[in-house]
């Protein structure tokens, strides 16, 4: 008997050593950014799949771009990266585009370097209800070859985010693929943080009906773009729910423009309707605030991994409002974020990146004010 409470003190000890761990590393990240360069599927040739997507010329680009982020104060760098196409579809899954590694291998140097936190992300991976069980078992051969290529690499600064918003397939699905993930990366790389989401595109309603994983080294993520038809207004991945455009932020009825007719059949139209009362400070510091409860509630810290507006159809002082707002609420809260994104159109740069190229009213989220 006395041997069966010693084991037990054992278990519990490894648990709350994990859960500090978990906690301690949460605390360090800070302020953070997405780099999103290693992730743009989009930009390789159909007749390869699009495995030729990444132009391995912009690497010194990169690097002045890590440097850049630490000298205006990120302490944290979120980096997608598109495993999925530098294996084979079939199984064993064997590594096609080793140099990509070789890139990802500077990446972290530099941040290193930089003394920076590093979350590589793994984006834009096939994963649904029609293969799940296919779909994971490649994910986890993708992970096992990622983790055993940096299990020896700083814990304390390199995190590991299983997969960018599954959105296929139902929450018991995910949970289920997600813990088979877990036990591929532990299996290799076994003192390194998690980042995981929900299901539902990482969304923060779905965290907080999710099931916790019985690791407990993990910092549970979300993304947050409320009000969407402000934030993605004309995006065109998001489709006709978001051709609405001249939403102004905070809402005004003297501003508010009519919705687009293609929108208004689309589950956006509520949205639009609500958007009087949701398109406010105070809608979103609710929202911030119960995903904050949570995570007290349950004990396990969280991170939003992304964050911001889309700049094509928005008003400077309308996205300034937005971003400020939004840095506020989560400062506050004193949940470590990462902004989507750096240098494209989420960016908050008024051309290319450069400390005298920030757009003034945004100088505050820079700054950390």
């Amino acid at each position: 008997m006395p041997c069966y409470f010693i084991l037990i003190f054992c278990f519990l000890h490894l648990i709350s050593q994990a859960q500090s761990t978990a906690w301690k590393r949460a605390q360090t990240m800070g302020k953070g950014m997405n780099l999103s360069w290693m992730d743009q599927r989009w930009n390789g040739t159909e007749e390869e799949e699009h495995r030729d997507y990444l132009d391995l010329d912009s690497l010194p680009y990169i690097k002045r771009q890590i440097a850049l982020m630490h000298d205006l104060g990120f302490q944290l760098l979120r980096f997608p990266v598109c495993f999925e196409l530098w294996y084979e579809s079939e199984a064993p899954y064997h590594l096609i585009k080793p140099e990509y590694y070789a890139a990802l291998d500077s990446v972290i140097r530099w941040t290193a370097e930089k003394k920076m936190i590093l979350i590589i992300d793994n984006h834009h991976g096939t994963l649904s209800s029609a293969h799940v069980e296919t779909d994971t078992k490649r994910i986890c051969a993708i992970w096992n070859e990622v983790a055993k290529r940096y299990t020896n690499s700083d814990a304390e600064r390199i995190f590991f985010e299983i997969f960018n918003e599954p959105n296929q397939l139902s929450k018991e699905e995910w949970e289920y693929s997600a813990q088979k993930i877990i036990f591929s990366i532990k299996k290799q790389a076994p003192h390194h943080t998690l980042i995981i989401g929900a299901s539902e595109w990482n969304g923060l309603k779905a965290l907080q009906s999710s099931s916790l994983f019985a690791d407990s080294n993990i910092i549970y993520t979300f993304h947050f773009y409320d009000p969407f038809i402000y934030t993605h207004q004309g995006a065109s991945w998001a489709g006709d729910a978001v051709l609405t455009t001249g939403i102004p932020y905070p809402y005004s009825s003297q501003h508010m423009p009519p919705i687009h007719p293609k929108a208004s059949g689309t589950w956006a139209a509520g949205l639009f309707r609500q958007y009087p009362t949701e398109g406010t400070y105070q809608a979103m510091e609710n929202r911030l605030n119960s995903i904050k409860e949570w995570s007290q509630k349950n004990n396990v810290p969280i991170f939003c991994g992304e964050w911001g507006a889309y700049n094509k159809y928005t008003e400077v002082k309308d996205r300034c409002a937005y971003l400020n707002d939004v840095y506020k609420i989560l400062h506050q809260l004193s949940i470590p974020n990462a902004m989507w994104e750096w240098d494209a159109s989420f960016s908050f740069f008024e051309g290319k990146p450069a400390k005298d190229t920030i757009i003034p009213c945004m100088k505050g989220i820079v700054e950390g004010k």
